[in-house]
Order: structure tokens, then C-alpha cells, then sequence
């Protein structure tokens, strides 16, 4: 129906010569919050002005003269400085109800462009558990994934592991000193190793698997600092490096498992090393080799810098350090130019906030190596705290005193955890209330959502014992009989389904569906309190039911796109 109404405005404005719009599409429809002000309102009129003589309200005025002869609408109305609202007949207002009724899975997105897209997220160093903030990208890289393939995109969801480097060293010395400590040693770790218990039980695991392997004598006097470690370990233990690669997999499983409990599935994990393999003929070697031909890099101090200002960053980028170690940037350059080379259509980062400072950085190497930065859009995402009562929940990840994000599952659920991380813009900090997200009531959002699906579950299963039969046929013949406030607010929640998802797609967004299914339960329940839905009246008790089973399929469908489950019963 949007885009009949845009379609026939468009036609319109070529009619009348009116500038400013070349396409339909240019022209915004939406359905306005208040079913007052009808079932479709557009502000083109405020646009076509830009470009004319006349006021908003004078071409509103000239436009409805042809388009209120059109049988579909009933009434066009000219609002406040030129808004034009449309009123439709009754029949169209439940074109959609119908739809979903007539259809088993109804919805998708359509007339959006059906493009190849990589979605980059959580991609946590795995030198300990995801925590809750990991768990936020994670809920939200999967929705979106999911919201996309609606539209038919080709969808591919990407981890990228950073399996190499001073962290990798500084994870196997924190394995190894907690599996000295085993042995009865007193030693405390140095402030640059990880913490936490996660490493106590790994080194036990060990210490049972490799039979005391990596024992050995350790000096009357420890060490005092991290470095002065890494001399002694590496000196006693000729294969100390197998210490982090088993850390690294199996910390890297463990994220895996929490991963897909939490309803994430990555269809590949992209290891940093690989980048690096074959020496002079890795992906890393070859970039270098290209920015220098192109003289987009220098040495200078011993170490190899790349020419950024040249593309608007601040400063110029270290590539290569002087003890001949890659720096981060210089790793993401080449990992970001790999994506550029696969082809894809479009590229989407799900960042920490506390990346913001380096889009520039990045957008600047993909000009110098030929790219449309373009074609790349970062979503941030803020930081998470708990709370619990009225208290906030203490977190540090490096003393390893935070909530791993199966913590948090365990002790809320699945679907709660995934709804309240997504309910909120991802550019805005969450406060989790872990006693809200555990109530079994309308103040938990989630829990209301399905609760309402449940309902009407629970409303199609008492239809036979109380003697009463239904069809859809049946009850799409009733619903022109609903007539009601309420039942006409419901009606229009339904009907601005496919705009939601329209809206989200566009915008890369899903807390505005959230916020959707919130307000549809919310209505559908005020409905169902109010109107006696297996009436005695056969024409009444259809329309109703149909109305419900609408309802029901939108939840059901907004839910599957979150990543939640759509519950039969509760």
C-alpha cells in the first residue's frame, strides 16, 4: 500500500511539473502514530516547496484534486502546514491480515536491492571468555544477519581471531604460571597477564592431559616482572609457545559453545595468522609490497610508516615497528583489503566503542589501496554494566573480575539476554537490569511479548471445547465488522509491520522492531481484556480470531529475526 500511495503521488507530481523529486521512491510515506490523523501520511508537500512559489498547503491543495478520485482511498485530508493524510477504504486496511492469514511465512523485505554482505562481530580476543559486552555484538550481528537475509541478501557472518602477537605470548605465560602454582609455588602473576579462574581451570585440565609436561626448576629467586618471566620460561621451555596455541583453542571453543547457546552462528572464523603464512608470498608481504611500489609508505627509525595524512587521517600509521613486529593497524589494513577482495557488495563492522577513533585510520588505508571506503559501514556499539537490585555490578576484564556472558544466560535465559541487549541503540550505553529481565510479568518487555504469542496459542486450542469452529476464509470475510478503537489500533499496529522492517533494514537497526513487538503486545493484550474474543456472535468471534492469528504470525516472525523464541504456552 506505500508504495501505491507513492506511486500515485509521484504520477501526480509529473502531471502538475512540480520539481524537486525524479523517482517514487523519493517520495516518504509512513503511517502516523496517531490513527486520527488516518492510515497514511506523507510531508512531500513541505519538499515540493523547496522548489516552488507556492506554500506546502497551496500544493497540497492543487495535488488532492486528482488524487480523491482514486476507489481505494476514501478521504485525503491536508494537515498542519501541508501534511497530506490518507484515509482508505475498509477493505484495504486488511489486505495485510489477510495475507498473513492466507500464508505460512508471509513476510519478507521487498523492492531492496539483493546484495552480497560480510558482517564482521565480536571478533574478542580469545584470551578469555566473552563477556556480557562481547554478548551485545553478538546479539545483534545474528539479528541483523537475520533481518537482512529477510530482504534477500546473501548473507556471510565473520569472526575475526587474533591468534598472534604479544597477547598470545602474555596468554601462555598466564597458563603457565597457574599451572606452576599447581605444584604448591607461590607465585603471583604479573599485572600484564590475564586473571581469572577460567586460567586456574585450564591449567589444572593441563596439567591431567600432558602427565607434568611443562615442570621445571624454577630459580630460588622468582622473577619480579612480566619480561624478566618471558626470559626464564623460554630459556627452560623449548616449546613454550604450544602453551599459548593451547590456550588460544581452547578458549576459542569455549566461545564457540557460548556462541551458539546464545543462538550465534558464524559461517567462518577468520584467523589473523593467516595473513602472515608463506612469508614473502602472504596477503601481508603483497600489501606491503604494493604500498611501497605506490609510494604510499616509508621508513623512517628503523621502522616502515604508511602515508595516511595523504587520505585525511590525522597522522601518518606505523606498519612495521623496529623490532620488525606488525603493528594492529597493519594486520586490520590487510584483513580489510582481504574482505574488499572477496567482492563483496557491503561490509559491516560491529565495533566497541572504544574503537571509534580508528574508523579514520581504516577509511584512510582502503583510499590509499584503491577501495571505496564506502562500501564499508561500522556500527558502534556502547558498553554494557549490570545492575542487580540498586546496586551496579563491579567489572574489570583485566583482573578478570567481569560476567561472562553464560554467567548472565544462566541466570536469566537465552531470550531475555538477547532482547535486552537489542532494545536499546547500540550507540547508547546499557544498563542490564538482571531482576527485571528474571520478572515473569508485563514490566519484563520480552516476557509480555510471549506471553501475547502464548495467549493466543492458549485462545486457538479452547476454540473446540467451547463448541465453536473457525476458518480463515471465514474469518477474512468478518473482518470488515471490526470496528472498535481498540480493535482499529491493533488493526494499524499490524499493518505497520512491513514499515518496521523496512525502516530497520534501511537504517542497519533492531531496536526499533524491539520497540515494535513491545507495542504490539501491548495493544493485542489491551485488546483481549477488552473484547470478548470467542464471542457468541460467529461474526464478531472471526473477525477477532483472525485479527489474534495476525498478531500471533508477527510476533512469531519479529521474534525469529531477534533471535527469541515465539512460545506456545508459558
Amino acid at each position: 500500500m506505500k508504495e501505491d500511495i507513492q506511486n500515485l503521488l509521484f504520477e501526480e507530481i509529473k502531471s502538475s511539473k512540480l520539481k524537486g523529486i525524479t523517482k517514487a521512491s523519493q517520495i516518504e510515506v509512513f503511517e502516523p502514530k496517531n490513527i486520527e490523523f488516518g492510515d497514511w501520511t506523507s510531508n512531500i508537500c513541505m519538499k515540493l516547496a523547496a522548489n516552488s512559489e507556492d506554500s506546502p498547503r497551496q500544493i497540497a491543495e492543487k495535488l488532492i484534486q486528482n488524487l480523491n478520485k482514486v476507489d481505494w482511498i476514501t478521504k485525503i485530508e491536508i494537515a498542519g502546514a501541508g501534511f497530506l493524510n490518507f484515509y482508505l477504504a475498509s477493505e484495504q486496511k486488511f489486505l495485510f491480515i489477510q495475507e498473513c492469514l492466507k500464508q505460512k511465512e508471509p513476510f519478507s523485505i521487498k523492492g531492496k536491492a539483493k546484495k552480497k554482505i560480510l558482517i564482521e562481530y565480536v571478533s574478542s580476543n580469545p584470551t578469555g571468555p566473552i563477556h556480557i559486552g562481547h554478548g551485545r555484538g553478538a546479539a545483534l550481528g545474528s539479528a541483523l544477519a537475520n533481518l537482512l537475509s529477510k530482504a534477500g541478501c546473501e548473507v556471510k557472518q565473520e569472526y575475526y581471531v587474533n591468534d598472534q602477537g604479544l597477547q598470545i605470548e602474555t596468554l601462555g605465560l598466564s597458563l603457565l604460571l597457574n599451572y606452576l602454582s599447581l605444584s604448591g609455588e607461590m607465585i603471583k602473576l604479573p599485572k600484564e597477564c590475564y586473571q581469572g579462574d577460567y586460567l586456574k581451570t585450564l591449567a589444572s585440565d593441563l596439567k591431567k592431559s600432558e602427565n607434568n609436561k611443562y615442570e621445571f626448576i624454577l630459580p630460588d629467586k622468582l622473577p619480579k616482572n612480566f619480561n624478566d618471566w618471558l626470559v626464564l620460561v623460554k630459556k627452560e621451555l623449548p616449546h613454550f609457545d604450544k602453551l599459548g596455541e593451547y590456550a588460544l583453542t581452547k578458549i576459542l571453543d569455549g566461545i564457540k559453545s557460548d556462541l551458539e547457546e546464545f543462538k550465534t552462528f558464524h559461517d567462518d572464523f577468520f584467523f589473523e595468522s593467516s595473513l602472515f603464512i608463506d612469508s614473502k608470498k602472504s596477503e601481508f608481504h603483497k600489501t606491503l609490497k604494493y604500498l611501497s611500489k605506490k609510494n604510499l609508505s616509508y621508513d623512517e627509525d628503523g621502522a616502515i610508516w604508511y602515508k595516511s595524512t595523504d587520505f585525511g587521517d590525522e597522522k601518518d600509521r606505523v606498519l612495521i615497528r623496529e623490532n620488525e613486529a606488525p603493528t594492529y593497524f597493519a594486520s586490520d589494513l590487510v584483513y580489510h583489503k582481504n574482505k574488499f577482495d572477496r567482492k563483496f557488495d557491503e561490509m559491516i563492522n560491529l565495533w566497541g566503542s572504544d574503537h571509534h577513533g580508528y574508523l579514520p585510520r581504516i577509511n584512510a588505508s582502503l583510499k590509499g589501496l584503491g577501495y571505496d571506503s564506502k562500501k564499508l559501514k561500522t556500527i558502534f556499539i556502547q558498553f554494557v554494566s549490570l545492575i542487580r537490585g540498586k546496586n551496579k555490578v563491579a567489572m574489570s576484564t583485566r583482573s578478570g573480575e567481569f560476567v561472562s556472558l553464560k554467567k548472565l544466560i544462566d541466570e536469566v535465559g537465552v531470550d531475555a539476554v538477547r532482547y535486552f541487549f537489542l532494545e536499546r541503540r547500540s550507540d547508547q550505553t546499557l544498563e542490564f537490569d538482571i531482576e527485571l529481565a528474571k520478572k515473569k510479568n508485563k514490566d519484563n518487555p520480552v516476557y509480555y511479548i510471549q506471553y501475547a504469542h502464548a495467549r493466543i496459542c492458549s485462545l486457538m486450542k479452547e476454540l473446540p471445547e467451547r463448541g465453536f469452529n473457525y476458518s480463515n476464509s471465514e474469518g477474512s470475510k468478518a473482518l470488515l465488522s471490526l470496528s472498535s478503537d481498540k480493535e482499529n489500533e491493533l488493526v494499524s499496529q499490524i499493518n505497520s509491520y512491513q514499515q518496521t522492517l523496512e525502516r530497520c533494514f534501511d537504517k542497519r537497526e533492531i531496536h526499533s522492531l524491539c520497540f515494535y513487538l513491545r507495542d504490539l503486545a501491548s495493544i493485542f493484550h489491551s485488546f483481549y481484556n477488552s473484547h470478548p474474543i470467542l464471542d457468541k456472535n460467529e461474526n464478531s468471534r472471526n473477525a477477532r480470531i483472525a485479527v489474534s492469528l495476525a498478531t500471533q504470525a508477527v510476533i512469531k516472525d519479529g521474534l525469529s529475526i531477534l533471535g527469541i523464541v515465539a512460545p506456545e504456552k508459558m
